[in-house]
């Protein structure tokens, strides 16, 4: 797939709106709570923040005037709830480029963040009277947000009518590795599919064309079935058995999605087995350490499952983090997202 690339944008002197992956985890910071004497989250998990550093740095270097950095936090329904603000993403990129946000800097270079685009209804409307909006707050536009490409929303698939754009740095290394699982990948290949959104199983028969087994944890089994596309057992999904309780899968489940995992050359890891966050770490554990343990070329994707590879210490086992979760199965199902149309769409628009 040929993008339009931020290194072929025109960038000096322009006002650039750079669309990151913002939605990250964060927690109550006790300590700063009770310095401020106020409630203060803190990001606890900066990989999707990272990915883009490379596409933040190269248009300081390449001398744009400005950067605006847009991003949301969560499903605020349209409306401005503080509990999903960006501050604290604001605060943790300044850490991370040691250059505070908001105020002129180095040779008067000024980098913003704007507030929760979709705190404005018009950001999930793909309004075009709010795309025309924001694409006044810059010159160029830069999506380097491949988590949210899968979106047709207004920052995501609008700006890119409305001026000159490019894909960044993170967006081309996730179109470089995850074609070559879609058209290359050694087999057998694993897709290893959890998480609490219902809607992955939507990949589960798209993925099946070109892959050995799609193992379904976390809510999957409540509306994905096991079956064999063939009568000698080949090419199939196995979906797990859950605690009578609902928040894991079973360990012989468990022992069972491992085994399969052990033959496999590629495996692509998108959800958590269980509900981690209420402390169902059980089986997550088991797939984490079976994918870790095996001689595949392993991908993972996805916030809550990159949060869980660094909460036990093995983000470093991995060949490939996706930023995406359900992005990178689409991608992975249908070789395409919406975002990275709109921006091939109008490559005209590129100067």
């Amino acid at each position: 797939m040929v993008l339009p690339r931020v290194d072929e944008l025109d960038v000096f002197g322009q006002r650039v709106l750079l669309r990151m992956d913002t939605d990250v985890p964060v927690e109550s910071d006790e300590q700063s709570s009770r310095q401020n004497g106020s409630d203060s989250v803190r990001v606890i998990d900066d990989t999707r923040l990272k990915a883009s550093i490379p596409t933040v740095k190269y248009l300081i270097d390449s001398g744009a005037e400005s950067i605006v950095v847009l991003g949301h936090r969560g499903r605020p329904g349209g409306r401005k709830n503080e509990s999903l603000s960006l501050a604290p993403v604001a605060k943790h990129l300044e850490t991370l480029l040691g250059k505070e946000i908001g105020k002129k800097a180095l040779r008067e270079f000024d980098i913003q963040m704007a507030e929760n685009l979709r705190f404005n209804p018009g950001e999930e409307k793909n309004s075009e009277k709010y795309t025309e909006e924001l694409s006044n707050l810059g010159d160029v536009f830069v999506n380097d947000a491949f988590g949210s490409s899968g979106r047709e929303h207004a920052s995501i698939v609008g700006l890119p009518e409305f001026m000159p754009s490019g894909a960044g740095y993170s967006i081309l290394a996730e179109v470089e590795v995850l074609e070559r699982v879609f058209e290359t990948a050694e087999h057998p290949i694993v897709f290893v599919l959890g998480g609490g959104k219902r809607d992955k199983a939507l990949f589960v028969d798209k993925l099946l064309e070109y892959s050995d087994w799609v193992l379904a944890g976390g809510l999957l089994p409540k509306t994905v079935f096991s079956y064999c596309k063939d009568e000698s057992g080949g090419v199939c999904v196995t979906a797990a058995h859950l605690t009578p309780q609902g928040h894991d899968i079973t360990p012989d489940s468990a022992r069972n999605f491992a085994e399969i995992i052990h033959g496999a050359k590629t495996v692509v890891w998108g959800g958590p087995m269980g509900d981690v966050d209420s402390g169902y770490w059980d089986g997550t554990k088991v797939i984490a350490e079976a994918i870790v343990r095996s001689n595949a070329y392993k991908v993972v994707g996805g916030g809550d499952t990159i949060h869980a590879i660094n909460k036990l210490g093995i983000v470093n086992k991995f060949d490939h983090i996706s930023t995406g979760g359900g992005a990178m199965l689409e991608f992975l199902a249908y070789g395409d997202l919406p975002g990275l149309r709109a921006l091939r769409e109008n490559s005209d628009r590129v100067e």
